[in-house]
């Protein structure tokens, strides 16, 4: 019984035994058959994502290059647009040049052509208001400067002074200004006194000036019976070129008239003369007005008719009722016939 047992014991052992053993070899058939990852291979896998992730930058970046390269050649079109229109520039702004360069040629010649026009006209003109006198008193002026000897001897031939002045604002309408000063260049109006400054052509101006000089005492400016100094006030405050003026000397004596004519005519020659173009600044007119006869009156009137003719003007010689005789100067020299 205890062998029969034993014998079952051993049976069963042995099956056992089969059965671990017959499943530890299946273990290791599938071991053998199933391997699992080396490293290598878990090398290889890293190695594949980063070689992806290296394409997708790689895609990435061929993109930006893509558009980069668009906005390059986009930027190209537009330089070369830009150079384009700075080339028509270019030559547009040589072609302005060229036709200021031609428009300055034409504009030289037109102005050398109006100043020979208008230097003829000038000519012509003056050739016909020369021509237009009236008493032999060119009356081309606009402006008119009386310059007056109100020294004591002037107070018999006053009243004549006035006519003639007023004759000769009658002669000259229409004129743009008016001054009156005494040969030492006082003016008779201060608030007209000064640089530019002249009383206005209008009737109330005209009669203003009569009315103040048919008073001698409203004008007590000293006079040297000298007419140098009003002459050079005259220019140097109321000259300027292209104005046309003429000077009335009004008097009937020169003061040393025998020591000092010549030299007095040479100031006048220098003030009334241009410097640059040699012309006479303003018409200088002389109104003598010949009292008693002497060797002064004489000098006066050849000091007068000298000066007058140097400078475009005109020289009258107006006869004192109460003395006879008159100035002739028809010769070489003035000289006083007596009735």
């Amino acid at each position: 019984m205890r062998k029969a047992n034993r014998r079952n014991t051993d049976i069963f052992s042995l099956a056992f035994l089969d059965i671990i053993a017959c499943g530890f070899g299946a273990i290791v058939l599938l071991l053998l058959i199933v391997k699992p990852d080396s490293p290598s291979s878990m090398t290889e896998s890293i190695n594949f994502q980063e070689l992806f992730s290296l394409q997708d930058k790689r895609d990435s970046l061929s993109n930006e290059l893509t558009k980069l390269d668009q906005i390059e050649e986009e930027l190209q079109q537009s330089l070369n647009s830009r150079k384009s229109i700075q080339d028509k520039s270019v030559k547009t702004l040589i072609s302005l040049k060229q036709q200021v360069s031609i428009l300055a040629d034409i504009k030289e010649k037109l102005n050398i052509s109006q100043q020979s026009l208008t230097e003829e006209m000038e000519r012509i003109l003056n050739s016909q208001i020369r021509d237009e006198e009236v008493g032999g008193i060119p009356v081309d002026s606009e402006y008119v400067i009386f310059v007056i000897d109100n020294s004591g001897s002037m107070q018999q031939p006053w009243k004549i002074l006035l006519q003639e002045m007023q004759n000769i604002l009658d002669i000259h309408p229409e004129i743009k200004g008016i001054q009156v000063m005494n040969d030492q260049g006082a003016y008779l109006f201060e608030g007209y006194a000064g640089k530019n400054k002249w009383a206005p052509d209008t009737a109330s101006t005209r009669k203003g000036i009569m009315n103040k000089l048919k008073v001698r005492s409203n004008w007590r400016a000293v006079s040297l019976s000298n007419p140098v100094n009003g002459i050079k006030t005259a220019i140097n405050n109321h000259f300027i070129p292209g104005r046309k003026i003429s000077i009335y000397l009004l008097g009937d004596d020169l003061m040393n008239a025998g020591v000092i004519v010549d030299k007095t005519i040479e100031e006048i020659d220098k003030i009334n003369t241009d410097a640059f173009s040699g012309e006479k600044k303003a018409r200088i007119h002389g109104i003598v007005f010949a009292g008693q006869a002497n060797e002064n009156l004489i000098d006066y009137a050849n000091f007068i008719r000298q000066v007058t003719h140097r400078n475009d003007g005109t020289a009258l010689f107006i006869p004192i009722s109460d003395h006879p005789g008159w100035v002739d100067c028809s010769g070489a020299d003035c000289n006083f016939i007596s009735d």
